[in-house]
């Protein structure tokens, strides 16, 4: 009966993880700094979530002048949906670059 009882803990805890483990979750993408070509410097990573009717390339780029006033443009741009509250929202990401030129 003590076997029955353990199996039946360690799948409820595991089922309870699962459940759990999907909640609202992402991972925020970071950049590694590292040049792409000769003629690009990357800046860094900007990281925006926003209303879907509030989003876009223009709000990503004006957040990556914010933190990078000498950034010339993003690229490699991501978006993600999400969910929260009934409310659907984009989390928007790009790689923030100095052209060298």
């Amino acid at each position: 009966m003590k076997v029955f009882a353990k199996s039946l803990f360690v799948a409820a805890t595991v089922s309870i993880a699962v459940a759990f483990s999907g909640c609202a979750s992402y991972v925020p993408l970071q950049g590694n700094n590292v040049s792409i070509s000769n003629n690009v410097e990357v800046l860094g990573r900007v990281t925006v979530e926003r209303e879907t009717n509030k989003s876009g390339y223009t709000v990503l780029l004006e957040e990556a002048l914010k933190k990078y006033p000498d950034a010339d443009d993003i690229v490699n741009i991501l978006v993600d949906g999400k969910k929260q509250f009934g409310k659907n929202r984009y989390v928007m990401s790009a790689v923030v670059v100095k052209y060298k030129n």
